[in-house]
């Protein structure tokens, strides 16, 4: 039988929804292997991935209150408004100004969220050149790359296969009796790829039904298998099922013993009011994230989790004509925010809030200015969320209208790398090694300010040394609101700014347009908790300057 025969029987059998398992990657108990640098106070950490598939238009997301006039003059047809019924939602205030941000009117579900103290934007995010191919953009996200290197593994499977040794071979252990991986869907994904052997993931859409889906497939694999392509095939589906079976019971058994305990947005129930597209009415991501908790629940140890909500390729119709708060954007908007909402609160209800951080990604952004369709092409950054009561709350980072790249595109100020890195850093405990393996270590200088301090792990990098190149100067220091710098340019430029504290974390990004001669730069730093910080200025990525302050 053909695997792609195999893949499709097995859709069929499904009674919820059509599921294909791809790459189950464990071996029957018997072989007891340590993990490598698991056993220890945060092994229970779980990170949860939610792919924006499509490319989400983040300008549309999160408008930019202080560039409010410059984002309406680009996109008209589009523009959410700053004043009537559903006008934009302002998120906090509190920020620096070139940091606000208005929420789409859809979105109240995170803006509760967002008071709660449990999300973290990261604004800006993507890579060098990025691609605006959604097949190639998606796979650089997955695979944990350059845009011009081609990776047959994904940095989640670098990291799995790390941190459990003897894999396949040696799992499922007591130790670690559940996937190493789980995605909610069809196929396991480039992500949880090994550099060699199948995936580290499981790919199911109904863990309550696995166990007799499993079961009912017969036994009886053939013993004489030709020494062929053809016999590699065969041998891939006897393994499939092995190892599919020997985690059908386990699943069925998370499952059963969890539950939920909030409402979720209903499956096949309309959720979405507003006028839309009607294959956008209802919820797709709430049962997934609903599925997810309720194996978290149940004890589930599985270490990463993907779920996906598709739909975000608005180049057509993003917003309805003649009222551009409505359309196929603010339905998935509103999706997003209220299955993140009801998934963060069912954890809190079960008492494992402590146990999840969830991040979103998107292979790419949209464009700066709408098309004539009342939608928006691709385009390169765009923000990315962390979810989380383990989360530092606030901003890092901004869009600039005004510094357009050279394809009239935003300016990526952060590299996603950088997000995932700390992530496995900070949150999942990976050491040095760890990240060597991914091939992250280029990207966690300085890690990222996601996680609150109360949540580090052990593991912490070293705040930069001063480098008084001659010609800047900040002022006052100590300063309690405003930090001035002076500095010569010979030419027009754009410069970057960060703000890094002293365990070597980047809690602030900015972007400074420079003339010819001596400039000033501003930065509203009132918000920053009391202690030593350095600013970082950078041309080109090359570092200008480091200086150190002290917040009063």
């Amino acid at each position: 039988m053909k695997r792609r025969k195999f893949i499709k029987n097995i859709a069929r059998t499904s009674a919820i929804a059509p599921f294909v398992l791809n790459g189950v990657p464990m071996k029957a108990f018997g072989t007891q292997a340590v993990p490598q640098q698991l056993n220890g106070q945060y092994d229970h950490r779980k990170l949860v991935l939610i792919e924006l598939h499509g490319g989400n238009d983040g300008l549309n997301m999160f408008i930019p209150v202080s560039q409010y006039s410059q984002y309406e003059s680009l996109r008209s047809n589009i523009a959410i408004p700053n004043s009537g019924a559903r006008k934009y939602i302002q998120l906090d205030d509190t920020l620096a100004f070139n940091q606000r941000i208005g929420l789409h009117p859809d979105m109240g579900a995170f803006k509760a969220l967002y008071e709660e103290g449990k999300v973290r934007i990261v604004q800006s995010v993507g890579y060098e050149n990025v691609d605006k191919s959604h097949f190639r953009g998606r796979d650089i996200w997955m695979m944990g790359g350059d845009y011009n290197e081609f990776k047959t593994s994904g940095w989640i499977g670098r990291y799995l296969d790390n941190i459990f040794p003897d894999y396949p071979d040696a799992y499922p252990t007591t130790e670690m009796p559940d996937p190493l991986g789980l995605e909610i869907g069809n196929i396991v994904s480039l992500g949880f790829h090994r550099e060699e052997g199948i995936p580290a993931a499981l790919a199911n859409s109904d863990p309550a039904n696995f166990n007799a889906l499993i079961s009912g497939l017969g036994s009886g694999a053939p013993t004489n298998i030709p020494a062929n392509n053809y016999g590699s095939e065969i041998q891939h589906i006897i393994d499939l099922y092995a190892n599919a079976n020997q985690y059908a019971a386990q699943l069925e058994i998370r499952y059963n013993a969890g539950t939920n305990y909030v409402v979720y947005p209903g499956e096949g129930v309309q959720e979405y009011v507003g006028p839309t597209a009607p294959d956008i009415v209802v919820n797709p991501l709430a049962w997934q994230l609903q599925t997810v908790a309720r194996l978290i629940n149940g004890g589930c140890q599985t270490k990463v989790y993907l779920v996906r909500l598709n739909g975000f390729d608005t180049h057509n119709a993003q917003a309805i004509e003649g009222n551009t708060t409505y359309g196929y954007h603010a339905a998935l908007l509103h999706h997003l925010s209220t299955a993140v909402k009801a998934f963060m609160d069912d954890l809190a209800a079960s008492g494992k809030d402590e146990e999840v951080v969830a991040c979103t990604f998107s292979e790419f952004g949209r464009r700066p200015f709408s098309n004539s369709n009342h939608g928006t092409d691709h385009g390169t950054a765009a923000p990315v969320l962390v979810f989380g009561k383990a989360v530092e709350p606030g901003v890092i980072g901004d869009v600039n209208l005004s510094n357009l790249d050279s394809t009239n595109n935003l300016t990526v100020q952060t590299d996603y790398r950088q997000v995932l890195g700390t992530l496995l850093v900070d949150w999942l405990d990976a050491q040095s090694e760890t990240i060597e393996a991914v091939e992250f270590e280029d990207f966690v200088h300085p890690l990222l300010l996601l996680i609150n301090r109360d949540y580090h792990t052990t593991t912490n990098t070293e705040a930069p040394e001063e480098e008084d190149f001659e010609g800047i100067r900040i002022y006052p220091n100590p300063v309690q609101y405003s930090l001035f710098g002076e500095l010569y340019s010979a030419v027009n430029q754009t410069i970057q700014t960060q703000i890094i504290d002293t365990t070597g974390r980047l809690v602030r990004a900015d972007e400074f347009d420079l003339n010819v001669g001596n400039n000033t730069i501003n930065l509203d730093i009132y918000t920053l908790p009391a202690g030593t910080y350095f600013l970082k200025l950078m041309e080109n990525k090359n570092v200008i300057g480091v200086k150190k302050f002290v917040k009063r």
